[in-house]
């Protein structure tokens, strides 16, 4: 009788066992299929990333030409350009006064 109860004993473990490396060959498969989601994805914003800062440097000389267009207006009329900044910033507490009351 001792002898049987042994066997199922190894019966049970080797159940167990069987069970926790399928249980382990699934997590292993599921880890994969996200670490090359992940790499996918960080593929393709590293891409985006790279295309968006091509895009500001290739635009920068053209800001670097339009404020200097503006600094020399600005300097060629200051009684304008005081009253556009007058303006604007009424404009701007307007817009943020009605704002905040919502």
């Amino acid at each position: 009788m001792h002898h049987r109860h042994h066997d199922d004993f190894r019966e049970d473990l080797r159940d167990q066992i069987a069970s926790l490396s399928n249980d382990v060959a699934k997590l292993r498969k599921q880890m994969m299929r996200r670490g090359r989601g992940a790499l996918h994805d960080s593929r393709h914003l590293g891409e985006d990333l790279a295309e968006m800062m091509r895009d500001y440097y290739a635009a920068l000389p053209d800001f670097r030409r339009n404020a200097y267009k503006l600094q020399r207006t600005a300097e060629a009329h200051p009684a304008t350009t005081a009253g556009i900044a007058a303006m604007s910033v009424i404009v701007l507490g307007l817009a943020a006064s009605l704002l905040m009351r919502r």
